[in-house]
């Protein structure tokens, strides 16, 4: 199983309901996911094998300095995320702060009581960004991958990636 853990608002409701046709509820807002949502995705691996299934986890959005009620829905997100064979990380690149979000997502992990499996980084939402933030991540995060998931770029390479990480 993998689950897509990002900061708030990166796009990880829709990249679940674009990989697997779903309808999970997605806003352009803080916590629209409040509980975990798991959908399976098949991935073809070669010409030859039958297709991957792997159990996607939409998490809720990690945030710097979470408020108090909200901190329930997010011990669950742990849980989801101690639970995965791997990781997605999806940073938003359209948001002013994506390095320090990034890091945000990296020490809430890194606090975690286990340690997560194998993390695949994919920078969403390249379709809104100068062509200077893009090659700023790809020279500071050159094993990343970069998607829109809204307009549905890069999606074959990230299944192919998943399928690569699962298979570790």
């Amino acid at each position: 199983s993998v689950a897509v853990v990002g900061y708030t608002n990166a796009g990880k409701s829709t990249l679940l309901n674009t990989l697997t046709n779903a309808e999970v509820y997605t806003a352009d807002q803080l916590f629209a996911t409040l509980d975990p949502t798991t959908r399976r995705l098949s991935i073809a691996t070669d010409e030859d094998s039958q297709p991957l299934s792997i159990v996607l986890t939409d998490t809720v959005g990690f945030i710097h300095e979470l408020p108090t009620s909200l901190k329930d829905a997010f011990r669950a997100t742990l849980e989801e995320v101690t639970e995965a064979d791997a990781l997605l990380h999806l940073v938003d690149l359209s948001h002013r702060a994506w390095q320090n979000q990034i890091q945000s997502v990296t020490t809430i992990l890194a606090e975690m009581p286990i340690v997560p499996g194998p993390t695949l980084l994919a920078f969403n939402k390249i379709d809104q960004v100068d062509s200077d933030t893009l090659e700023t991540a790809k020279q500071d995060y050159p094993n990343a991958l970069f998607i829109s998931a809204s307009q549905r770029l890069g999606l074959e390479t990230l299944r192919h990636q998943l399928g690569q990480l699962v298979k570790q």
